[in-house]
């Protein structure tokens, strides 16, 4: 006879707690999940009929620097390809702890997007740019995917949606490649709303898909020029 649900869970946390003390804790009513690795951490919840049924969804994702990795997080869990009805947590924990332990490899050796654009001026010379694009909709699957593979050197946020919104910042030149390739596609409409000589801050790298205007705000709002670029951004697509 299978186990329960609340059997098969209740064993899987079980492993976890002896594989991480004092690391994860669980609420049965909520059924909020966490993890902590000295200040990082992974915060889930967990589907009604887990394992059984459902995958986790990651409600909050910071490293050990306290940067936001909710959107890294995700896309690294679905990239592990994990099966309803099978246990996932030691998966997931073990994926998060990957991208955080990159994310200080990051810190410790400098890399990041601003490092990655001045190795590119040293050699071409070549100024920062940054564009927002609004949208009247991002919805075809195709066009998502063409929106966060630009060349390597950009990174930046996609919303999509009603209305689609594309933030882009690197290299002046693949920044603009990017941009024009995008523009080249069937779009009802692909309006440029702003664009500056200058490299805007995300504390991710490359570019990630966000869900929600909220999550575009506060992606843009990262750095010291946080709160001016914050109004930039509003004001391109068109809340102020």
């Amino acid at each position: 006879m299978p186990e329960s649900d609340g059997s098969r869970l209740a064993t899987e946390l079980e492993l976890l707690e002896a594989m991480f003390p004092a690391q994860v804790n669980y609420n049965t009513k909520s059924r909020d999940f966490t993890f902590m690795e000295q200040s990082a951490l992974l915060h889930l919840r967990l589907p009604e009929r887990y394992p059984s049924a459902g995958l986790p969804d990651v409600l909050a994702s910071r490293d050990r620097s306290k940067n936001d990795l909710r959107n890294r997080t995700k896309v690294s869990i679905q990239a592990l390809g994990l099966t309803e009805g099978e246990e996932a947590l030691d998966a997931i924990i073990a994926c998060f702890r990957l991208l955080i332990e990159g994310t200080d490899s990051d810190l410790n050796s400098g890399a990041g997007t601003n490092n990655d654009l001045s190795a590119y001026k040293m050699t071409t010379g070549e100024r920062g740019r940054t564009v927002i694009i609004w949208l009247h909709h991002l919805l075809a699957p195709g066009k998502r995917k063409l929106a966060v593979a630009p060349p390597a050197s950009i990174s930046g946020i996609t919303k999509p949606g009603y209305p689609g919104v594309l933030v882009f910042a690197g290299p002046k030149s693949p920044v603009m490649e990017h941009v024009n390739t995008l523009k080249a596609e069937n779009w009802q409409a692909f309006q440029v709303r702003h664009e500056e000589d200058e490299c805007w801050e995300f504390a991710h790298s490359g570019v990630v898909e966000v869900e929600t205007m909220s999550e575009a705000v506060a992606a843009v709002e990262f750095g010291a020029h946080g709160a001016r670029r914050k109004q930039q951004f509003l004001e391109a697509v068109g809340i102020k």
